[in-house]
């Protein structure tokens, strides 16, 4: 096999620092976009609008149950300073930026100092995937999403703290001490979970002490300085824990928290077999990862041909870190659904298990790499093979089995002394697996897996075939500065050229004709710098922001969650916009009961929601115009947002004796007054 005539090391880098990650924030722009004033957004940025201005959703029930348990106070002062300074849509598009650039350089960071003599790819293999993976996404938390979220935010400055901490156990103690003491402000349990977990880690360093060049003195250090981090968090946010159980029984308590406000991201039992399968994936290959430095990758002198240091202390220390989370999300496991424990489960530990894939990643990175640069075919179908297997849970498990499969192979082969045969079994082994994953992927995978994977087997061997291909033209740019500069320019062009257009966008006039043509509205909703409304509700809500009074009261959908941002109106129920305390929950619950006309035990609703949830919430759509105003009545609301197209009929402006006084009409929603002559009984 031939490998690189250079390394990352001993090629001159011809390419500023700045340029590689403004190309990647481009492209990560271009393919994921920017969804801002969407998704959980859409219920908490109404909180930061009314800190700045409480007549804003003044009575707005989920508004003011925040003032009793708000864990996002952090946040909102953050955004409140840097949107008073240069409005919202920038500080959003700042604040990504921001989390953008700290994620990028915590995971390289994290991913260099596990594999030094590789250079820089590993850094930025383990960013691109940390960006690009959707497998194994247990608990619905992603690695990484394209809008501003708390929870990013304290990730983004958790690979900060936990890649220098792992770098340099000496200085990172105190240099972590900053963002994590600023995550558990801004996101008080991911903060907390972040300081519990490198404190596990320190005692286990020095536990290791010669393996992790970390003495009891310095983890000693190292926890103090945790602990000294999350006390600013604890201030602002134990007061508040009084409110937070109330006088509801601790079941009810369960039931409203737990099973229907967040089940999604609070119980493992409901996550489908194939993500848990994709996630174990990542330890998986990370612990081969960790065990190949010892045979794989050295050659027949015995020393290694990757990495000139050996097996490092820095990627002993992240092992021992990725193995002391998954004890830790072990006994989380077993706290949530063998004792049940509201603690715990509120508290959302598996919020680690995407931290877990991202310490894997910097693991996995190194091995990838390796993997490209032995050359030949073989090694690079490996390798895009695996890049391909992180966009989907079917494909990870599929990749993850070929790789085991091959290595093994290669273990067992090893001690033969024919190059043939050990270049051969491998190959053979892994062209097996690999057929009968894609096999495998055009039965099962209802994402269509088995394309993207023919798609990385080809690239793969057209790499290997050509191998020095990339160096020659590399090396031909290099020496002609006009056209490396060019080319730069042309990719960098390439990758901003979707995200300029859609910033253009944003700035026609929403009255005119272009503003509807379909080219504008996929750029917007590509990159949506701007709050420019696109669907039904939100133009039915921009609406209601410009002809009803501040004071209106809205009742709608349970579902649809941009109402409230959109209108600047209150909102008497939305499901997502739920409280966190036990009176909040309580009311917030009555009113879901009422918003679907359901009368049975809080049992019976979690039964009937769980099995059909959209049908559940569809319900609202079929109540008659008369027990919609009642229900509005009851809820203190003047207005109804419906999606019934026949209710307009039964609402008709001109008929006098209707309940509801149909205003206007946005696609398949609409929206009525309640006429004060309809006020009836406010009892159920």
């Amino acid at each position: 096999m031939t490998q690189d005539p250079a390394t990352d090391e001993q090629r001159p880098s011809m390419t500023p620092g700045w340029l590689p990650m403004l190309l990647v924030l481009g492209a990560y722009l271009t393919l994921r976009g920017y969804h801002s004033f969407d998704g959980d957004q859409a219920y908490r940025l109404p909180l930061l609008l009314h800190r700045q201005d409480p007549s804003l959703y003044a009575d707005d029930p989920f508004i003011r149950s925040i003032d009793e348990f708000n864990p996002h106070r952090g946040s909102l002062a953050l955004l409140d300073a840097a949107s008073r300074a240069a409005g919202l849509p920038m500080a959003l598009f700042l604040a990504f930026v921001a989390t953008f650039l700290a994620t990028g350089r915590g995971i390289r960071r994290l991913a260099d100092s596990a594999w030094p003599g590789i250079g820089p790819s590993a850094g930025w293999l383990a960013f691109i995937l940390l960006l690009a993976a959707k497998a194994g996404n247990i608990g619905t938390n992603h690695l990484f999403e394209a809008m501003v979220l708390d929870r990013l935010v304290a990730l983004a400055l958790g690979w900060l703290a936990i890649a220098w901490v792992v770098a340099d156990p000496t200085r990172g103690a105190w240099r972590s001490v900053p963002p994590i003491a600023v995550a558990a402000i801004v996101h008080p349990s991911v903060g907390l979970q972040l300081a519990l977990l490198l404190s596990a880690a320190w005692a286990a360093w020095a536990m290791l002490g010669p393996a992790t060049g970390v003495q009891g003195r310095q983890a000693a250090r190292g926890i103090a300085s945790m602990a000294l981090a999350v006390v600013p968090g604890l201030a602002i946010n134990l007061p508040q824990n009084a409110t937070l159980f109330g006088d509801l029984p601790a079941p009810l308590f369960w039931m409203l928290s737990v099973e229907v406000q967040n089940p999604q991201h609070m119980l493992p039992h409901l996550w489908r077999m194939p993500q848990w399968l994709a996630w174990s994936a990542y330890p998986a290959l990370a612990l081969l990862a960790f065990a190949a430095t010892g045979y794989e990758w050295q050659d027949g002198s015995g020393h290694d041909r990757v990495d000139a240091s050996g097996a490092t202390r820095s990627r002993n220390r992240l092992m021992i870190l990725l193995m002391m989370l998954l004890i830790g999300l072990g006994v989380a496991w077993f706290a949530i659904e063998k004792l049940h424990s509201v603690r715990v489960t509120i508290f959302q530990p598996f919020r680690m298990g995407t931290v877990a894939r991202g310490l894997a990643l910097a693991m996995i990175s190194g091995r990838m790499v390796a993997l490209w640069r032995s050359g030949g075919p073989l090694g690079r179908m490996r390798a895009t093979v695996l890049a391909a297997g992180f966009l989907g849970d079917w494909r990870l498990v599929v990749a993850t089995f070929s790789e085991l499969a091959a290595t093994a192979a290669e273990f067992i082969v090893r001690s033969r002394r024919e190059g043939r045969v050990r270049r051969i079994v491998p190959a053979f082994v892994f062209g097996v697996m690999i057929a009968l994953g894609i096999r495998f992927l055009s039965l099962h995978d209802t994402e269509s897996g088995q394309s993207s994977m023919l798609i990385a087997l080809g690239v793969g061997t057209i790499a290997g075939l050509r191998p020095d291909w990339l160096g020659r033209l590399r090396d031909r740019s290099a020496a002609d500065s006009a056209i490396l500069r060019r080319r730069r320019i042309a990719v960098l062009g390439a990758a901003w050229t979707v995200p300029v257009l859609a910033m253009l966008a944003t700035w026609i006039p929403p009255e005119s004709s272009a503003a509807r043509h379909r080219l504008v509205q996929s750029l917007i909703d590509r990159c949506r710098f701007r709050p420019v409304p696109l669907d039904d509700i939100e133009r039915l809500a921009a609406w209601c922001r410009e002809y009803t009074p501040q004071t209106a009261r809205f009742i709608g959908p349970p579902g649809p969650k941009t109402f409230r941002l959109w209108s600047r109106r209150s909102l008497a129920f939305n499901r997502s916009g739920s409280p966190y305390h036990a009176a909040g929950l309580a009311d917030w619950f009555d009113r879901f009961r009422e918003h679907v006309e359901f009368r049975g035990t809080p049992e019976a609703f979690i039964a009937a929601y769980v099995a059909h949830r959209h049908e559940f919430e569809s319900r609202y759509d079929r109540i008659p115009a008369a027990r919609l105003a009642a229900l509005a009545a009851r809820q203190g609301a003047d207005h109804v947002i419906a999606a019934s197209p026949g209710l307009a009929s039964k609402a008709n402006a001109a008929d006098r004796t209707a309940p509801l006084e149909h205003l206007h009409t946005e696609g398949q929603y609409a929206v009525y007054r309640v006429r004060p002559s309809s006020l009836v009984q406010r009892q159920p």
